[in-house]
């Protein structure tokens, strides 16, 4: 991708994120007062697909390049609306150094078996594509600090570029061979220097995520994959949550062990996290049923344990009598009434 398509994209990022919902989000950041925090904003990828197709499928097939061209068209689209809102004098703003696009797959063809696999069904053919896996956080590691970026500078052309760890070589940082600047002649240039103060740290986070054993036939074995959460995707989930995942599809080497071949450990760096979990939470409870819960208690008000029992005799009332045994039942699964209660 040369320096014109670049730009090119980037106005285009720019003129979608300022068409949709985004710009509340935009003005949302420039009023927060905290100028060092990661900001997230959302975007819909179905939303996008329709605006502009190309640049979906650029998001979806090459995430790793265009997902931090986004990110750069974020912090491009807040300067516009800081300088907007900085002429209203009653608007206070703080220009923000860290916004980070976070792509919502739900409800767009990203849905689809090919790009939202079971864990146990991802394979090297997902990988550097935009997919989304679904299941249960089983671990959650510490929260730690993680170098993200640093600059050097060419000795030869004199102009600075920035590198990135590597996360197949376990984060360590690797020096390109020849100066990646990119301009109408080569610079080749080979020797470099650290640019002082240019090193940026994120917050980082390692979790575990297992597939659902209820989508899982009988006998088989619940897969599991790491997780990479960076920034202000750190400390949302924790484990027991039901989440689905967003992200890049990537491996890393695993630890050097004397006499003991090194593989590659297959590994998602998240783009976005949701938990299901809030997601069951907000089911919508319609006006009727929360009138006839209130009519029923409202009889028992005076004896709350004999509306208990009423309850319990609705509990599978094909078996006569049993009332310790689903007295017991319903406290040791108390999800279980739900579906076998018959009023």
């Amino acid at each position: 991708m040369n320096t014109t398509d670049s730009e090119d994209l980037k106005k285009r990022m720019v003129s979608y994120l300022f068409s949709d919902h985004s710009v509340h989000q935009l003005r949302s950041i420039a009023s927060s007062p905290d100028s060092h925090l990661h900001f997230p904003l959302y975007v819909d990828f179905a939303e996008l697909m329709d605006y502009d197709p190309r640049i979906a499928h650029l998001i979806f097939s090459q995430s790793n390049t265009y997902l931090q061209l986004f990110d750069d068209a974020a912090l491009l689209a807040h300067r516009i609306v800081l300088g907007e809102m900085a002429a209203d004098e009653k608007n206070k703003v703080v220009e923000k150094k860290f916004i980070h696009v976070r792509i919502n797959v739900g409800g767009s063809p990203l849905e689809c078996p090919e790009t939202f696999p079971s864990i146990g069904r991802v394979r090297v053919q997902h990988r550097g594509i935009l997919l989304t896996v679904k299941g249960i956080v089983i671990r959650s590691g510490a929260i730690k600090m993680h170098e993200g970026e640093r600059k050097y500078m060419c000795h030869k052309c004199k102009n600075s570029f920035t590198v990135h760890p590597e996360v197949e070589a376990r984060n360590f940082i690797s020096l390109p061979s020849m100066c990646p600047i990119q301009k109408s002649k080569p610079c080749g240039g080979s020797k470099f220097q650290y640019v002082e103060n240019t090193i940026v740290c994120h917050d980082y986070q390692e979790i575990k995520v297992q597939e659902s054993t209820q989508v899982l036939g009988v006998g088989a074995i619940p897969r599991s994959i790491l997780v990479i959460l960076k920034d202000d995707l750190v400390d949302v989930v924790k484990a027991g949550d039901d989440v689905i995942v967003t992200g890049l599809l990537t491996a890393k080497w695993s630890p050097e062990l004397k006499d003991v071949r090194c593989d590659l450990d297959p590994v998602l760096i998240a783009n976005n996290v949701r938990r299901i979990n809030e997601l069951k939470s907000e089911i919508d409870i319609s006006d009727v049923m929360v009138m006839k819960f209130k009519q029923f208690w409202n009889q028992f008000k005076d004896a709350p344990l004999k509306g208990r029992n009423a309850i319990l005799r609705g509990i599978c009332p094909q078996i006569f009598g049993l009332f310790t045994v689903k007295l017991a039942g319903k406290h040791i699964y108390p999800r279980l009434w739900l579906f076998t209660y018959s009023p």
